[in-house]
């Protein structure tokens, strides 16, 4: 897993996050340029979701 500084949207809840690579660059993501794949993806592109652990029923 790599992990870079956290772009705009995830900044305000963690101080890193995954690098999230976009479906034409798996192939190649070892022959291209660091600086074009390790870097925050802009301003809301990634989604925001609260997830909240179940209600376990006994």
């Amino acid at each position: 897993m790599l992990t870079i500084d956290p772009g705009a949207d995830v900044a305000s809840y963690h101080n890193w996050q995954v690098v999230v690579l976009q479906p034409e660059n798996w192939a190649v993501w070892t022959r291209k340029p660091e600086a074009e794949l390790l870097r925050p993806h802009p301003a809301e592109s990634l989604a925001v979701e609260a997830v909240r652990p179940r209600k376990l029923v006994t």
